[in-house]
């Protein structure tokens, strides 16, 4: 037997799995990743055709309600008669019994016209200036019993002495607190209405890119 010292054993000290993950998390360095609050684009933020009236600043906003502001003339024109700032549901019903249902329809009311005709020639009448012979009148406007009136006269009768204004009629025109022709011929809703008519044959319509494309055909026509 060999008096020579067994070998130590020498022991491997095995590292875990576990181990070798938590010297790895315990040398890692955080992930950082910048924001850029400034740059950031509102969500949902849809690039705004340009319409080519962007420094346009008129409006008809004590005219119309507030859901009716931001289109164009053309599309008010057809639109129903309660887009008129102050015509609610009782005077829409009135105004249908009058057969106007649309703003074009309160633009173009017959007796609206016709009071409006009178009222401003009656601007230009001279009391007891009229010359022997004239044949002027308004016979066809007016009722039999206001035939031989003076323009002023006739402004300042009922309603009813327009030629065609029923009982009915006037009685729903009072509901819209017109009483007299003249009253009709100063109605500011029919006013409004025609002055959105008339603007309406003068506007420009659909995008810029629209009306560029539009100008570009029409020179190849």
């Amino acid at each position: 037997m060999s008096d020579e010292p067994a070998p130590k054993k020498v022991k491997v000290r095995r590292t875990t799995h576990l181990a070798f993950e938590r010297v790895r998390q315990s040398n890692m360095m955080p992930i950082i990743v910048p924001t850029y609050p400034h740059l950031s684009l509102p969500p949902s933020s849809p690039l705004q055709t340009q319409t080519g009236f962007e420094e346009h600043i008129l409006n008809i906003s004590t005219a119309i309600m507030k859901d009716a502001e931001g289109k164009h003339f053309t599309d008010l024109v057809t639109a129903d008669v309660s887009t008129m700032q102050g015509i609610g549901p009782k005077s829409a019903e009135v105004a249908a019994e009058l057969k106007i249902n649309s703003v074009e329809d309160l633009a173009t009311f017959k007796y609206f016209k016709w009071s409006r005709a009178l009222a401003t020639m009656a601007e230009a009448e001279v009391e007891g200036d009229r010359p022997e012979g004239s044949m002027m009148n308004v016979n066809k406007m007016v009722d039999k019993a206001y035939e031989t009136k003076t323009l002023k006269e006739i402004v300042e009768a009922p309603v009813a002495a327009l030629q065609g204004v029923s009982d009915a009629a006037e009685s729903l025109l009072a509901e819209l607190h017109v009483h007299t022709v003249g009253d009709l011929a100063t109605f500011k809703y029919c006013r409004y209405a025609e002055a959105i008519v008339q603007a309406a044959q003068y506007e420009d319509v659909g995008t810029d890119a629209e009306r560029k494309a539009e100008r570009a055909a029409a020179k190849l026509s």
